[in-house]
């Protein structure tokens, strides 16, 4: 297999210990015979191993060897090269594959994801790349007889079809839908030293928000690509770059940044202010597929039990799973890294702090040992940050800048998903219901991002007459140089014994208090009185200078909702508004009680009451939609669940919206996320049991 990364580094030991590979595959090299026995085999193979599986070793290596103080990809290139022989003849042609594919890694950060030869020839750039690094390579040529020159080579040496596929196909309209790779190369312009096809259908591939093209040639190849040539081609396609010429050759690069308008969602409820509202401007009334495919719904919790939804940031989605989270490149569905984190998996987010955070570095992420601050790009584990105070649980989870902020929550108090694998009907209960409860914390505190170090702590000692008080858990949000969250006195609050208390407990007696600190010093600006006439559920979101409060309490027929919106210079109340819903409250088992409001600019939005967010003035809309599934919103669009299909909704229209797909369903809370300029769908079905048989991540391009 071509993928030595998996099928030889990984089971170098049981391949040493058979000695299959010591008879049949034996090369004498001098590169790669690591000890000294005259052949490259599986003891060889396994020395690499375990320098490359075990990077806290001291140098130096025995398998370092291009000899620059580590083993890395280039070293496996040489081993992996001398272990198998060439699939290619060597000519002359040989070292500017070579030398054209190191340069090429050399100028990206990344080995994962998709590459795409336009022009691939007989596939030997692509073979170049991909013994350098762990990207799978598709190339197209128009050249019928070389694809299948290059599909045979490769078959002859057992590697074609797991990393490399070649396909034949016009240059100038490629068959492909867009961003279908981090990394655009050419082989023919290597080969033969002209440019060829369209420029603009080769830029279509880069995804977008961190994809490079790099097109070139090395130097003292025979058949010299001018720089003339170079930039008319790239001209014609409308494109901008820069282009080096040097000793390693003549090279242009396009990059591509983010879409314009495209929007993030780096927190539960899409940003550390919580307004369910990614602000992507590139939704459109319509969008049609572009590219399905992992993770299935083996990764990801019950629907019914109600999980975190997923993540965009950077060209990247995070699909938070089962004590798990899955990364991929958002526009094409190339997996990057997947890493387990046990005892971390919260249910029941609605009654709770997301516990996964992404910026353009790190993702933070809370479980029962800590809150772990990961690599972006690799998916390793770089520290572990505790909360101040020991025998306590990291709460909410959020970034701001350098600014970690975190709360201090009693241990258990969050609901993990593995509490609840002994089956029944406990895990879905949790997440319906009226007046089920909330988690709530003890305190804040906030560390710096890169240093964990403790800037300041918020608790019992700063509050109200240095009494101790609760925070729940939904309502801490941030907005500006200030943080927001509503903290009780209730006594039964303050007391209880799991740290998960009613919305009706925790205001009771009028003892909520809407609380703003400032973020870079959790000092106290101020801490107002407020009653809040919650029962069934609590959340708070900022925007523009205003903190809007909303909760649901049970009616004789329909669920009454609750907006309490509070000017946040002073913490007075700026507009109040009470309302029924269309949900049937003797139906509590459907989620009508929990709806969380989107705020879109200076609106705020429910599907069954919409309002100005600075005066509360009505909209006049409302949007037809399943009781289960909560919304998300962009700019310009609502999304969720409609007879049980993913569904958007233009929101100034309202009404019923518009299927995105008619056999697939999202889950039962936040599931779908308008980010990055597209829309994109984990396989949130995941424990449906009804007729909706397509059960996978999607994401959709606006049309």
């Amino acid at each position: 297999m071509f993928n030595f990364l998996k099928t030889l580094l990984f089971l170098f030991a049981t391949v040493s210990v058979v000695g299959g590979a010591d008879s049949s595959w034996a090369i004498k090299c001098p590169d790669g015979d690591f000890n000294e026995d005259y052949e490259v085999n599986s003891l060889d193979l396994s020395i690499f191993g375990g320098e490359w599986l075990a990077p806290a070793l001291m140098g130096p290596f025995l398998s370092d060897i291009d000899e620059n103080g580590e083993v890395n990809y280039f070293d496996y290139s040489v081993l992996a090269e001398n272990w198998l022989g060439h699939a290619y003849p060597v000519d002359s042609l040989t070292t500017c594959y070579q030398q054209a594919a190191q340069y090429i890694l050399s100028q990206v950060d990344f080995t994962q994801g998709y590459c795409f030869v336009f022009g691939c020839g007989e596939g030997r750039l692509a073979y170049e790349i991909g013994i350098r690094s762990n990207l799978n390579i598709l190339g197209v040529d128009d050249n019928d007889s070389k694809v299948d020159s290059g599909r045979a080579l490769l078959h002859g040496q057992d590697i074609y079809g797991d990393r490399i596929t070649l396909q034949k196909g016009s240059l100038d309209t490629l068959k492909y839908r867009d961003y279908i790779a981090v990394l655009v190369v050419s082989d023919s312009i290597i080969e033969d030293g002209v440019c060829s096809g369209s420029a603009a259908e080769m830029f279509r591939m880069v995804r977008p928000d961190g994809g490079v093209a790099l097109i070139g040639q090395p130097a003292g190849c025979p058949n010299v690509l001018s720089r003339t040539n170079l930039e008319t081609w790239l001209d014609a396609g409308g494109l901008t770059y820069t282009i080096t010429e040097d000793s390693n050759g003549i090279w242009a690069r396009i990059n591509r940044g983010p879409l314009p308008g495209a929007g993030e969602w780096t927190h539960t409820w899409a940003n550390i202010s919580n307004t369910a509202c990614s602000g992507d401007t590139r939704t459109t009334d319509s969008a049609e597929v572009l590219w399905f495919g992992e993770p299935g719904p083996r990764l990801i919790n019950d629907r019914h039990w109600r999980p975190a939804g997923p993540l965009y940031k950077a060209g990247r989605m995070i699909v938070i799973g089962d004590n798990h989270l899955y990364c991929s490149d958002a526009y094409n569905g190339a997996k990057l890294w997947d890493l387990a984190i046990p005892d971390s998996t919260r249910i029941a987010i609605l009654r709770d702090a997301g516990w996964v955070v992404v910026d353009s570095n790190y993702i933070f992420a809370a479980a029962a040992d800590g809150c772990h601050k990961i690599d972006f790009d690799t998916g390793q584990v770089l520290d572990t940050y505790q909360p101040p105070t020991t025998g306590k649980d990291w709460g909410y989870v959020g970034i701001d800048g350098d600014l970690l902020i975190g709360s201090s929550q009693m241990e258990g108090a969050s609901r993990l998903a593995i509490d609840y694998y002994s089956g029944g009907t406990a895990g879905n209960q949790i997440a319906r219901l009226d007046n089920q409860p909330t988690v709530v914390s003890e305190g804040l505190f906030c560390r710096n991002r890169e240093t964990g170090a403790l800037l300041w702590t918020y608790d019992s000692s700063d509050g109200l007459g240095g009494n101790p008080f609760v925070i729940a858990n939904p309502t801490i949000c941030a907005g500006g140089d200030y943080i927001y969250f509503f903290e009780s006195y209730e006594a039964a609050a303050v007391s209880d014994s799991d740290a998960r208390v009613t919305p009706a407990t925790f205001c009771n007696g009028s003892n909520e208090y809407l609380v703003k600190l400032n973020k870079n010093t959790g000092t106290l600006v101020w801490r107002e009185q407020h009653d809040l006439p919650f029962a069934n559920i609590i959340y708070l979101s900022y925007a523009n200078e205003i903190a809007l409060a909303s909760g649901c309490t049970t009616g004789v027929s329909t669920f009454r909702y609750h907006y309490r919106a509070f000017d946040t210079t002073d913490g007075s109340l700026a507009w109040q508004k009470d309302w029924d819903s269309t949900h049937n409250s003797g139906d509590k088992e459907h989620g009508g009680q929990d709806k969380h409001p989107m705020i879109i600019g200076d609106d705020v939005y429910l599907k069954f009451g919409c309002y100005n967010l600075q005066t509360g003035n009505t909209l006049n809309r409302t949007f037809v939609s399943s009781n289960c599934a909560d919304f998300a919103a962009s700019a310009n669009h609502l999304f969720s669940r409609n007879s049980s299909r993913a569904t958007l909704y233009n929101i100034n229209a309202g009404g019923s919206g518009a299927a995105l797909c008619s056999a697939m369903r999202p889950g039962c809370y936040i599931s779908i996320m308008p980010a990055g300029g597209i829309i994109m769908l984990p396989a949130h079905s995941a424990g449906c049991t009804c007729g909706h048989t397509l059960q996978t991540t999607i994401a959709w391009l606006p049309e």
